[in-house]
């Protein structure tokens, strides 16, 4: 069985088990295509091969070859150092908690606005650029 992550009505992050399906239609699409991808690669290969000489080749194969070596190693390096933090602090069981500083975008301006409320429950905002250092978020007509 595995899990999967779902947020709850409270917005944190619970771990809830999920029923094994077996093999669904969509898996076997999936396989379809995979298939057709390799059955693509071969086929082109072979014509590359055809119409390029032996050492030239050689270095195509031997540049794919390093890059998927370095592609594995890296992506082992990056499991083990995941594995690392999980050993040391364990499962993750929710999202952090962030304070939504509403006050300044991203860049450091002022925010004018009637409120976070108002803006999320409204289907246009209009922003607009103020002659300083800010901007004016209000709720448009939409």
């Amino acid at each position: 069985m595995g899990e999967v992550a779902v947020r709850s009505g409270n917005g944190r992050l619970t771990i809830r088990a999920l029923r094994k399906e077996g093999f669904t239609l969509r898996d076997a699409l999936h396989v379809l295509i995979v298939g057709a991808g390799w059955a693509l690669f071969f086929l082109w290969w072979g014509q590359v091969l055809q119409v390029t000489s032996l050492p030239d080749a050689a270095q195509a194969v031997l540049v794919l070859l390093s890059v998927s070596l370095l592609t594995a190693i890296a992506t082992a390096g990056w499991v083990r150092y995941n594995l690392g933090i999980y050993r040391r602090k364990g499962p993750r069981r929710t999202v952090p908690d962030v304070a939504e500083d509403i006050g300044t975008d991203a860049l450091g301006r002022k925010l004018v606005h009637p409120g976070a409320g108002e803006l999320r429950s409204a289907r246009v905002v209009t922003v607009s650029l103020s002659d300083g250092n800010g901007k004016t978020l209000f709720p448009g007509d939409g």
